[in-house]
């Protein structure tokens, strides 16, 4: 390690701010190179190397598209992050990457780096050319770049030169992700329709402006930074599906299971397709049937209720009247026939054409 690396890593110590730090892939020179300088108990709470894929989904709580890649290290750093937090640190940082080898590889060499705190995202990728395929060298090259990028999220050093992004939250969102407050938006709903929105499309709007009219009332749209199959949102995926809503229209939660919903939002209706309305009769997410009726009577204690429209499932289009629910879920819901709405629409259909 060269004199002046060494320095930047004795200021990222000096830092007032300590982290957790997760690598797969490689990378792991970063954590030889931070804990070979004395003071790196102030900037590391904990390390791990998540390299075997059930590893890595153990990690994530899902199975990624693709390990090396901005998402993954992004979702891995929200996870580092706070897991920091329940260790009494503010900030995660993930490596990626996919190095030279003893197995044949078709992509690029490469690395993805990100940084997440409660007011940022910061990623980057780093390139490594086939013809230098020294593994050694690129994990040297890797540790120095991601030294760098750790020293500047911390303001103790200069940009890497190296391309990046950067995007930031404010302090309501903050909160809502380190769950100080349950919701973020002014306009208070009777009637949601809650969705990931990746992306919103039209099968969602009109499905929107039907229950509006059902319902006799205005419908917002709820998206939770939180989900149960998946990892918490960072800001920059956050803002990317944001921007695909009018101002005021879509409200904010850390509420990924209905009835963290109901919790925070109170006595609502949700407008849902029989996909959804279906994981909602399901015990398995709740750990078994009693959980799952007591889940069940909370939300009609709490006033909830579902508007059901039919979805494609499977190749064939299922609607309410098709489906065989739990009396207690059957008896809070309704409705809406295929004759009278219909939308074949899908967000992951979207983005397979993508």
């Amino acid at each position: 390690m060269n004199q002046a690396l060494d320095a930047l890593i004795a200021a990222i110590h000096r830092a007032p701010r300590s982290g957790v730090f997760t690598v797969t892939g490689g990378g792991s020179g970063l954590l030889s190179s931070l804990l070979g300088v004395g003071g790196a108990s102030a900037t590391v709470l904990e390390a791990n190397i998540p390299y075997a894929a059930r590893s890595l989904h153990d990690w994530l709580g899902t199975e990624p598209a693709q390990a090396c890649s901005d998402e993954t290290a992004r979702s891995m750093a929200v996870r580092a992050f706070l897991r920091a937090v329940q260790l009494g640190g503010d900030f995660g940082f993930a490596v990626t990457a996919s190095l030279a080898t003893t197995r044949p590889k078709r992509g690029a060499l490469r690395a993805h780096l990100a940084f997440q705190d409660a007011l940022s995202t910061r990623t980057w990728r780093l390139s490594f050319e086939r013809s230098a395929a020294d593994r050694r060298e690129q994990e040297r090259a890797l540790a120095a770049v991601a030294v760098e990028a750790l020293g500047h999220a911390l303001d103790v050093g200069d940009a890497p030169r190296i391309a990046g992004t950067h995007a930031r939250g404010d302090e309501a969102l903050a909160e809502l992700m380190l769950g100080k407050r349950g919701r973020v938006g002014d306009v208070v709903y009777d009637a949601v329709l809650p969705g990931a929105f990746n992306p919103i499309h039209d099968g969602h709007r009109l499905m929107r402006a039907d229950a509006e009219r059902r319902l006799g009332r205005r419908v917002g749209y709820e998206l939770s930074i939180a989900n149960v199959d998946k990892p918490p949102l960072d800001y920059l995926e956050l803002n990317t599906r944001l921007e695909q809503f009018e101002r005021g229209e879509v409200l904010l939660t850390n509420a990924p299971t209905f009835v963290d919903k109901a919790r925070t939002l109170g006595g609502v209706v949700f407008v849902v397709g029989t996909d959804t309305i279906q994981r909602v009769a399901e015990s398995r997410y709740y750990g078994g049937e009693e959980q799952r009726d007591a889940a069940i009577e909370e939300l009609a204690g709490l006033g909830c209720r579902f508007l059901v429209y039919g979805r494609l499932v499977g190749g064939a289009f299922r609607d309410f009247f098709e489906l065989t629910l739990p009396p207690s879920l059957e008896a809070i819901s309704s409705g809406v026939p295929e004759s009278e709405f219909r939308s074949d629409l899908s967000s992951t259909a979207l983005r397979q054409e993508r």
